[in-house]
């Protein structure tokens, strides 16, 4: 099975554009599948270690997939920040990821905004 194959259907990104209504720098939504985390494309300073902390916790001992979606250029560098401070912190298993672009739109602007979805899956 490919990795690809084992990401949630309603995390599946397709050709739709996503609209960025989140009011806040980091918003977090869990649902019983997995835990989606998005990071403004306005977003200031973020505590990364304290989220990559807190998402190790989700797909190691939870065993919960977990999405980080960045949007725009700031919240694209944050997550990819998460997601590698997530990978180096670890040293008993590797985590399986996968990347994908996607487009949004801010809804002050109507401005496309280039974005991304990195899934982060717990070991079998």
């Amino acid at each position: 099975m490919s990795l690809r194959d084992r990401i949630p259907d309603q995390l599946k990104i397709s050709e739709d554009i996503i609209a960025i209504t989140m009011e806040d720098d980091v918003s977090v939504y869990p649902t019983s599948d997995y835990v989606l985390v998005e990071i403004s494309h306005k977003a200031g300073r973020i505590n990364i270690p304290k989220i990559s902390g807190t998402l190790r916790g989700l797909v190691k001992d939870d065993k919960r997939y977990v999405a980080i979606r960045g949007f725009g250029f700031k919240g694209v560098g944050l997550a990819v920040r998460v997601a590698h401070e997530l990978k180096i912190r670890e040293s008993k298993f590797t985590y399986l990821m996968t990347f994908d672009t996607f487009d949004a739109t801010d809804p002050e602007t109507n401005r496309p905004v280039t974005s991304v979805q990195i899934i982060v899956m717990p070991p079998e």
